[in-house]
């Protein structure tokens, strides 16, 4: 078969030739820190979150929807980093499993606003609960810094990296 011939190879691992040892990088901060967050979040959905059908992305629109009382999904997508189409699904299944309840605005009747249920509040105490607990067991190994700590740096990292910089305030229902 003529070099012409031969089928193209980009993509295609080739192991080292001749004794050529490829360095390893060094790791990457921002790579680690998604690959701990999702390793994390599996092992709340596994423990925690599994025995009420739950995904993370449920649980975390829950959680802010309680925590807010009222707030509008737009404002849902931008604080929890997700997809307004994922957003719509999770939104969905609370509503279905009548966790959450949508309304009309009270000043603008074309928008929408999410408020919890009792039994969305109820659920989201007992989770809220249950989550704190493996969080604890986690943060109290040996050399792991102040759970207050990490969560304040992390918070300050989100902000950076959002589109508005950081400066909207969600917290507040229009």
């Amino acid at each position: 078969m003529s070099s012409v011939a031969r089928r193209p190879n980009a993509g295609v691992y080739r192991p080292a030739v001749k004794g050529r040892v490829v360095r390893r990088t060094e790791l990457d901060p921002v790579a680690q820190l998604c690959r701990t967050a999702n390793t994390v979040r599996a092992h709340l959905e596994r423990t925690v979150l599994r025995d009420v059908e739950m995904t993370w992305t449920t649980y975390d629109v829950l959680e802010l929807v309680c925590a807010r009382q009222v707030i509008e999904p737009p404002d849902i997508a931008t604080e929890v980093g997700i997809a307004r189409a994922t957003l719509t699904s999770a939104l969905a299944v609370l509503s279905d499993r009548n966790l959450v309840q949508r309304e009309l605005h009270e000043h603008d009747q074309r928008r929408v606003v999410l408020r919890p249920t009792p039994a969305g509040a109820a659920l989201a105490r007992t989770l809220r609960g249950r989550v704190e607990a493996r969080q604890a067991q986690l943060f109290a190994a040996p050399g792991m810094p102040r759970e207050d700590d990490f969560a304040a740096v992390l918070a300050v990292l989100a902000g950076r990296v959002r589109p508005d910089g950081g400066n909207a305030d969600t917290r507040k229902a229009r």
